[in-house]
């Protein structure tokens, strides 16, 4: 009886903490120059390369603003708080594009700003598995109508292809760097990358486990 309720607790533990949205460690893009952006989040250092339109660090237009229901980049259970304002690096040409990080960040996520128009849809075709999180109305969804944008998900080659696009994505694994290409051309589309609150709340459900899997075995050994 003790070591079943013991595994339901830790079970329950791990469940809730899973299932809440949690705050993002949004990066702080901090300078370029011709081909390259660094950054931070927090300690770790975040540098992309790659070709770009122009950047923002922390000055200039919001886009990152939430217009509408659904809510682009926090209508989702993994992200509470929207990218940090007039944080964000600009794509326009077909290109291939790198985000790497000085330490590897477990299931890093990336939001998107204005992918594609509506009747020009652009595709990311990236390395590394992902899943959509959310997609709503966002700075640019008025020339949408005022209605989300669309997209399709190619699982297997990992593309994401959007119309007039703002989404929020989620990168699964523990990750030091993502690379993909865009295309076609565009005037420009958004983006920037987060980091789960202190590299996640998975680290402490790891604690969780082990603190649920040493009382298991606690009681084990004392039934014993």
């Amino acid at each position: 009886m003790v070591i079943k309720s013991l595994s339901a607790t830790v079970f329950m533990l791990v469940f809730s903490t899973a299932v809440h949205a949690v705050p993002i460690n949004w990066v702080d893009w901090q300078s370029s120059s011709a081909g390259t952006v660094n950054g931070a989040i927090g300690g770790i250092g975040v540098t992309y390369t790659g070709n770009y339109s122009f950047v923002q660090t922390g000055t200039g237009t919001n886009y990152w603003t939430e217009n509408g229901t659904p809510a682009p980049y926090t209508g989702n259970s993994v992200i509470d708080n929207a990218p940090t304002a007039s944080e964000m690096i600009a794509l326009n040409l077909s290109a291939r594009h790198s985000i790497t990080f000085s330490e590897a960040i477990l299931n890093p996520v990336m939001t998107i700003v204005s992918m594609g128009q509506p009747n020009l849809p652009v595709s990311y075709d990236f390395d590394t598995d992902f899943s959509v999180l959310s997609n709503g109305v966002g700075y640019w969804s008025f020339a949408n109508g005022g209605l989300p944008g669309t997209y399709t998900l190619d699982n297997v080659q990992d593309i994401l292809t959007g119309n007039e696009l703002h989404a929020a994505i989620q990168f699964n694994g523990l990750i030091s760097g993502i690379t993909w290409t865009s295309s076609p051309n565009e005037n420009w589309h958004g983006i920037t990358v987060g980091a789960l609150s202190a590299s996640a709340p998975e680290p402490g459900i790891l604690v969780l486990l082990g603190i649920g899997l040493a009382g298991i075995g606690f009681a084990r050994r004392k039934k014993s």
